[in-house]
């Protein structure tokens, strides 16, 4: 017998058109469901009502309602987050309490019960752990240096969930069986696991794959020199159709970089002979025109084949182009924090080269038009870590590397370009970071939200928090940040991982904080 009743329960009660809603002995309702039940017209029927047929209408959540609990009604809870505003997706901002017991949300509640442990959130915002579906570790040192290292980084910044890409020829079974020590040993940070696909003994195995709960791969239409091969159409096409394949319950997806090979290499050897000097003499060579073309190519494939697509690291005004007219019900978008953050002109030098570029200012408009209309479904990082050496800075944009740490300023580079410069609410911004990634990739609502029986991964942030970026103070193993030197401000100033207080205020408070790998 289910015990508590959320706001989710009642939005379905509401389409299908019901109009009462009978509670058994025990049963009850959140506040934020009451709140919703008496909006859309729901009477509660309490259990064990004096009058046979005699209905109470839902109070609103102001009124003096006690809080669901878990167990006896003397429990105490193990955290109290009162004060602030929730973010809570798909319910908007709502002034409520957080209680928290077992690593678990159990009660949103307008009082104040008795805690262990009490947050004062008066004048902040609380929201879900945000959820980075895109990062890439250990590339240039080794994997479990960087997977503690980098997800203390993502703590500190918010970032309570990464999703991170493997690349490799062999079978994944061993990576696989290594992770599930790996990550509850060093990581601070839950994982979802994506497996770029490469070989024909890895489309064979998908099925073992999927019954281990990755369900979740990538191919590159266009390679990274030396680290990622690119996957010509065909072996795309036969991935999706062995994807097709895997149980209903399966429901795989595929991350595709989208950019077209013959073109990037084309604009590439016209360089040749020249040097590149400036961010946008790196765009030329991967042009926006390759993005645009293997956008288009990939929303067809997912359509005709039937497999759900994700465009990672979208990054041009083409690519928004394409999207309005081509995308569909299995195709999703993703675009990144730098992207939204900086263009060729913010001044960051060879700092800032990556794949795909970092675009002119228009596609970085174009990108933030796509937010708003809801073309970007999410908002990653592609964090990938190296140090100023290992990026060779001194060789400029001509000899520099692709790639740069990101987790630490994730959320407060959104937040900051976001609301401040591109007055995007809140609200609107939220669900790109927590619930869509975690519905996108079969997570939710364990994570993405604040509803009682979700994982308490939460982060509380500040808007009136401004600090100037400093590499040390982001505790990654990079010596450089993107943002360094400039004032950034709505810092995250507490996150909460597994109900423990595991950052505040710029510093790790609880370094014993693990996490797991999410199957999905």
């Amino acid at each position: 017998m289910r015990k508590i009743y959320t706001n989710q329960d009642i939005m379905q009660i509401a389409r299908s058109g019901q109009k009462e809603l009978h509670l058994g002995q025990g049963e009850r309702l959140t506040d934020i469901a009451r709140e919703t039940a008496a909006r859309y017209g729901i009477k509660v029927v309490k259990y064990g009502s004096a009058h046979a047929g005699t209905t109470n209408t839902a109070p609103a959540a102001s009124g003096a309602s006690r809080p669901v609990r878990e167990g006896s009604e003397g429990n105490v809870y193990d955290l109290l987050i009162k004060g602030g505003t929730c973010v809570i997706p798909e319910m908007g901002l709502i002034k409520t309490n957080i209680c928290v017991k077992g690593g678990k949300v159990a009660a949103i509640t307008s009082e104040t019960p008795p805690a262990r442990d009490v947050v004062d959130a008066t004048g902040k915002y609380v929201m879900p752990g945000i959820i980075d579906p895109h990062t890439h570790l250990g590339l240039f040192t080794g994997f479990e240096s960087e997977l503690e290292s980098e997800t203390r980084s993502a703590v500190l910044g918010g970032v309570t969930t990464i999703g991170t890409y493997f690349n490799q020829e062999s079978s994944y079974l061993p990576l696989i069986a290594g992770l599930r020590n790996q990550v509850p040993a060093l990581s601070r940070t839950d994982m979802i696991p994506h497996l770029s696909i490469r070989t024909d003994e890895q489309v064979a195995e998908l099925d073992k794959y999927s019954a281990q709960g990755l369900n979740s791969y990538k191919v590159y239409m266009c390679g990274v020199p030396g680290i990622y091969p690119n996957q010509e159409d065909g072996f795309i096409v036969k991935l999706m159709k062995r994807m097709k394949e895997l149980p209903p319950w399966a429901n795989p997806i595929l991350s595709v970089h989208c950019e077209n090979q013959s073109i990037c290499d084309y604009a590439t050897d016209e360089w040749q002979g020249k040097t590149l000097r400036t961010l946008d003499d790196w765009n030329e060579t991967h042009p926006n025109l390759a993005e645009g073309e293997a956008v288009q190519r990939t929303s067809y494939l997912s359509q005709e084949i039937g497999v759900r697509a994700y465009v990672v690291h979208s990054s041009t005004k083409e690519a928004m182009e394409r999207l309005r007219l081509l995308k569909h019900d299995k195709l999703f978008v993703e675009t990144t924090s730098p992207y939204l953050a900086l263009d060729t002109g913010s001044g960051i030098g060879a700092y800032g080269k990556m794949l795909p570029p970092i675009r002119e200012e228009e596609s970085r408009m174009a990108l933030w038009d796509g937010i708003r209309s809801g073309l970007i479904d999410t908002i990653g990082t592609d964090n990938t870590v190296m140090t100023s050496a290992e990026k060779n800075i001194r060789g400029g944009m001509q000899g520099a590397g692709a790639g740069y740490p990101t987790l630490g300023t994730h959320l407060v580079s959104v937040l900051n370009e976001g609301i401040f410069k591109q007055e995007v609410m809140l609200d609107k911004l939220v669900p790109l970071m927590t619930m869509n990634p975690a519905k996108i990739f079969g997570v939710y609502p364990r994570k993405g939200t604040i509803m009682p029986g979700s994982d308490a991964d939460i982060v509380i942030v500040d808007l009136n928090t401004e600090r100037t970026v400093r590499p040390g103070d982001l505790l990654s193993r990079s010596d450089f940040s993107l943002f360094q030197g400039r004032k950034l401000r709505a810092w995250p100033v507490m996150t909460i991982k597994g109900g423990r207080i595991a950052a505040q205020n710029g510093r790790i408070t609880d370094d014993s904080v693990r996490g797991d790998i999410l199957e999905h």
